[in-house]
């Protein structure tokens, strides 16, 4: 368990807890929101109270703004806008990754922006992808800074405790659905 102690370690950690965090929240939103306007739960293709999707989209986003943005030298508002498209680019194309992936290994669609005015297929709409961008801008400038003080204190042996729970459920859901 050496890697566990290094730097690298470190930062591998800081991003499965993330993915792990916001795939949990994005399970938990998803489904109250659904409940609110649709009166009943999401469909989901995994068994545990998660979404991956989510936490990739937040881990996406992280090393984006680690990679790119936290070294422009640009005015604060163009640095927002050229996050807010970026990010929007982004998420939209994982969303519709992610679509085309659940629909080839499910065989079955978990979502459909057929119903929207400026749809794209059925996986990626206009309006969602606007929601997305200005997702990201609440996460990155609001809720990141009060996560990273939650994430670093997450024991490691209950990250790799989840990770093995999601990675298990994964197995299970490719094979029984």
């Amino acid at each position: 368990m050496y890697f566990v102690h290094t730097k690298l370690g470190d930062v591998m950690f800081y991003y499965f807890n993330n993915f792990l965090l916001f795939a949990i929240l994005g399970f938990c939103s998803e489904n109250i929101l659904h409940l609110i306007f649709h009166g009943s739960l999401t469909s989901n293709p995994f068994y545990g109270p998660w979404m991956p999707i989510y936490g990739f989209g937040v881990v996406i986003m992280i090393f984006l703004t680690r990679l790119i943005f936290n070294n422009l030298k640009v005015k604060k508002w163009l640095k927002i806008v050229l996050l807010f498209l970026s990010t929007t680019i982004l998420l939209t194309g994982l969303e519709f990754l992610g679509g085309i992936l659940c629909e080839f290994l499910f065989h079955k669609s978990f979502w459909d922006y057929t119903n929207m005015r400026f749809h794209f297929g059925k996986y990626i709409s206009l309006e969602m992808s606007l929601v997305w961008g200005t997702a990201s801008l609440i996460f990155l400038y609001l809720l990141k800074p009060l996560t990273d003080k939650f994430i670093e204190k997450i024991p490691k042996f209950v990250t790799i405790f989840l990770l093995f729970l999601v990675a298990l459920d994964a197995i299970v859901s490719f094979m029984l659905k």
